[in-house]
């Protein structure tokens, strides 16, 4: 009965935390000797979008990400010691955008699912080379079945004095898996940008599997309960 009941717990936490986290990398390869700061490597107080195809994901299912990575592999001309001060407040959604429908207005890209999921800071020393992970205080949940991916930025009191970080940028001169919406000069122009169709950041999204908590602590307790139930019937008084 014992060991029943430890296999039973042992099996549902097993498939409640199944799944190691992955990092997709998309825009590769990256522009050879190329860049662009904005929004994460210079002063850019204003509002930033990024919309990634769905076919990007494709084969993923219903996924889950929890951080965001950015990297500064070709250009080193800025010389940055250490990232930007200010707060940046991130916000992911579901668009029916894409990256050759992406609307000027930047509300008119905004997903009905928009959530914020991460607003701070990102600084840190600095070094060519180096990569910007930005760990999501609110994990995203993306079913690429409904729609594309788009990534809102906004940069407050974002101010540069160790030196500007040049993050890699989609190699081809008209991607056909993103683009993107920004001010330009990093001075806040909405509630209309310019939009840069089939360009934009290399991004690297970390995710596991969507799971749903609170169906998972009920799947436990009834086979708990189950158990429990099966060895108090086991255990009951029998007549001669």
């Amino acid at each position: 009965m014992k060991r029943l009941l430890l296999a039973v717990i042992a099996a549902a936490f097993s498939v409640t935390c199944a799944g190691a986290a992955t990092t997709l990398v998309v825009g590769t390869p990256a522009a050879l000797g190329g860049g662009n700061c904005y929004p994460w490597g210079c002063s850019y107080n204003a509002e930033y979008q990024q919309v990634y195809t769905h076919s990007l994901f494709s084969g993923l299912g219903t996924i889950s990400i929890t951080r965001l990575s950015f990297y500064n592999t070709q250009s080193s001309t800025g010389g940055a010691t250490a990232t930007n001060s200010g707060t940046f407040t991130v916000s992911l959604s579901t668009t029916s955008a894409d990256w050759n429908t992406l609307s000027g207005t930047f509300a008119s890209n905004l997903g009905a699912d928009n959530r914020v999921v991460f607003s701070g800071s990102v600084a840190q020393a600095w070094a060519f080379g180096n990569t910007l992970t930005i760990t999501l205080s609110t994990p995203f949940t993306y079913d690429p079945s409904r729609g594309n991916l788009l990534m809102d930025v906004v940069g407050s009191g974002i101010t540069n004095p160790n030196g500007t970080i040049f993050f890699d940028v989609t190699s081809n001169s008209v991607s056909t898996v993103t683009s993107r919406d920004y001010c330009s000069g990093g001075v806040a122009c909405s509630p209309t940008g310019s939009v840069d169709t089939g360009f934009g950041l290399v991004t690297g999204f970390t995710y596991g599997p969507a799971s749903v908590p609170a169906l998972s602590t009920w799947a436990l307790a009834a086979l708990i309960l189950l158990v429990l139930a099966s060895g108090l019937w086991a255990l009951r008084p029998r007549r001669a």
